[in-house]
Formats: C-alpha cells, structure tokens, sequence
C-alpha cells in the first residue's frame, strides 16, 4: 500500500479502535454452558477485549429469519447466553440485545431462535432497531453516511456476535456482514437496490462496518452453515469459537477454517487493505489454535465469483440474450415446497417477482429477469426452502399488468 493510499487505511481508523491482528481461536465442542463460559473468557482475554467496567453494550447476535437453533440459521441462543454472562462479570452497566431482519420484526425471530428468551433470563434487555439520524462514516470509500440503529446513541461498545455461515452473494458471512444487520427493516434492501453489483456491495459493508466506533465480535463456529447459506444451507459441526477486535482479521481467519481462500473474497480483501496490511500475506496473530489444526474438511462452500445479473445487464441486448440464459446465477423457486407467504416479493429490493398460481394449482413466483439484480435476498428469506439458485433459461421479461 502506497502512502498515498494511507488515509483510507489506518490513519482514516481515528475515532475507532485500532485493529489488534489477535484473533482468539478456540476448539468448543458443543453448547454445553460450562464449557461455552470457559472458551469465551479464554477468547476475550487472548483476544484483548476492553474494559468495559460501568459501559453500556449492545449484544448484536445474527436473527436471519425465524428458525429453530438446530438449524443454524441464527446465532445460538446458548452462545448468547454465555456471551451475557461475560459481559455482566466484566461490570457492563446494561446490556442490550437486538437486531433487524430483512422483513421480519427482530422479536419474531428472537422467540423461535431462543435467542429473546436467552436476553430475558440474562439479565438484558430486548431492544428493536429503530432508524437514527444519518451519521458519517470518515473512512468510507463509498456511503459518506449510514442511517443506523438509533440505540446506537445508547451503547459505548458493540458486542457482534455473527454466526459463521457461507452465503449465496458474498460467499462467506461473518462480522463485517453481521453488522449490516444494523441497518433497520428494509432499509437493507435498499442498499441491495443501490449497489446491485457484487464488488460495490461489498465495499459498502466495509463502510458500514468500519463506521461503528468501537466493536468486538465472538463468532459462533460450534454449528456454522454450509452450501446455501446463508438461510438455507445445512448445519456443520465445525466445533470453533473466534474472537477478536478487528473483523477484518476476524474474518480472514474464519474464512480460511472452513476452506476458502480470503484473497478470493473480495470485500475481506478490502477489509484488511484499509488497516494497512498487504492481503498478500497480512500479519494476523491466531491462537491458541492454529488454523491448519482445526480447518474443516469436506466443507460444502459455494463457488467464487459467478456471473450476476447487474455484470451481464450490461451487454448489449442481443448478447444478453444469448449469454445470461447460460452464465447467470440466478433464483429458482420451487413450486412444489411454495407456501405463499409472499416473504419473498416482501423484500426483493428491485420489485421483480410476484405471486400466482401454476396449472396445477400450486403457488408459483414469478421473476422479471430484466429487473431482478440477482441479490438472492429472496433466497435468504425464504420460510419453505422454496428457492434455489442456479443457472436455466431465463424467462422473458414479466410483461405489465394491463389496466
């Protein structure tokens, strides 16, 4: 990184902590809370967490949608328990715990993931996201301004709790994901909307993520997601817990234990650029475990890259016809497992799909390929597992509803 790079690297960090490159690395078996209490405390104190003796914290665990914790859709509630009991034991003054899913309200899938039950015999308090005043983001390549969470104004730390999953547009979710999370209700769409291409989102989650001031993450790797995550993949025993104060080192780690290359995710390759590490070969400090110890074997990740509609978009239209039928990635939906929940057409950020009814009666979701921005939001709610994503022949564009 040359120096005239430097003011978007670690000079452009003012006002955030410093990454710490300590990533605490963890083997942790299962959710048993004996064990969860001693692997958390060990993390935290390889980790550096801070003091945070009369602070206020705000628990930011990962709420999808609405799924039982065997699925590992969510972050467990039992980690979060134990992440609580921490916190309480280090002098945290109150302690929130929220989040905002895509469509759903955060109690709606706090109850059926535990995790609401979890915060209420912890001690803490269940908080829903409300959207503040927009606020600068100093170090941003992209977004100058976020509209987060207004129980922001309330917290001195963020305590980021993601579920270690793979996910269908960025490949791999973990912190730096985790954190858009605190963007409230459909406002997350909107950015799906805005920045429909892959790279550019990506850039965009960095923004966000590294606009909170002060954050520390405990990633649940007991149970990670793998193939379509990052709602409807399959559970893994990974048997990890990570931590750490900087994300993006976070990230790069836990990417490599499940078996990706970090070099070939692009916005954790941003991540680590702006502390001023060359992602070549960043100086990361893990332990006690190593990660060829404890890296996953058999993982079932998601392919690189890919073609996606906003790339192919841009051809000319007799090549777009021709090519995106074979290249694009692109949603399935199922009519067979459809329930018509609309959950779909509820958050798809471009407006491109709708409800109707097959020949045989069944529910069936129309896509305008046209419009869609292959943001697979659709994918990532979807209640039935009712949407696959691959590569068939497009459809032709929905025509209007004539008045």
């Amino acid at each position: 990184m040359s120096d005239a790079e430097t003011p978007e690297g670690v000079e452009a960090l003012v006002g955030r902590d410093a990454p710490t490159g300590r990533v605490g690395l963890f083997a942790c078996a299962g959710y048993d809370p004996v064990a969860l209490d001693e692997v958390i405390l060990g993390a935290a104190d390889y980790a550096g967490f801070p003091d945070i003796a009369g602070k206020r914290i705000l628990v930011k665990p990962n709420l999808l949608k609405a799924a039982t914790p065997d699925k590992a859709v969510t972050t467990h509630p039992e980690f979060v328990a134990a992440v609580l009991r921490f916190l309480w034991k280090r002098g945290a003054s109150r302690v929130m715990v929220g989040d905002s899913p895509g469509f759903q309200s955060g109690l709606s899938v706090g109850k059926p993931s535990g995790i609401h039950e979890a915060a209420m015999s912890g001690g803490a308090e269940w908080v829903d996201f409300a959207p503040g005043k927009p606020k600068a983001a100093p170090a941003a390549r992209l977004v100058k301004s976020f509209a987060l969470a207004s129980v922001l104004d309330e917290c001195d730390l963020v305590v980021n709790l993601p579920k270690l999953k793979t996910h269908r547009l960025m490949n791999y979710t973990g912190a730096i994901k985790n954190l858009f999370g605190l963007i409230p209700g459909l406002g997350k769409s909107r950015m799906h909307l805005r920045f429909a291409d892959k790279e550019k989102f990506g850039t965009m989650l960095v923004d966000l993520a590294f606009s909170i001031p002060r954050c520390f993450s405990f990633m649940d790797g007991i149970v990670a997601m793998e193939g379509e995550g990052p709602g409807g993949g399959d559970p893994f025993p990974l048997g990890l817990v990570l931590a750490s104060g900087d994300m993006a080192a976070l990230d790069w780690t836990a990417a490599q234990c499940i078996g990706y290359d970090p070099r070939r995710l692009p916005y954790i390759v941003d991540a680590i650029e702006r502390t001023g590490r060359a992602s070549a070969a960043p100086e990361i400090q893990v332990g006690p475990r190593a990660v060829a110890e404890v890296a996953a074997k058999n993982f079932a990740l998601l392919p690189y890259g890919g073609a996606t509609a906003p790339d192919i978009v841009k051809m000319p239209g007799f090549a777009w016809r021709a090519i995106r039928r074979l290249l694009a990635d692109r949603p399935i939906f199922l009519p067979e497992k459809c329930v018509g929940c609309l959950a779909c057409v509820k958050i798809c950020p471009a407006g491109a799909l709708e409800l109707g009814k097959n020949a045989k009666g069944q529910h069936q979701i129309r896509i305008d390929d046209q419009a869609c921005i292959t943001c697979f939001c659709c994918h990532e709610v979807c209640p039935a597992q009712a949407i696959a994503v691959g590569r068939v022949l497009a459809r032709r564009p929905m025509e209007k509803k004539r008045s």
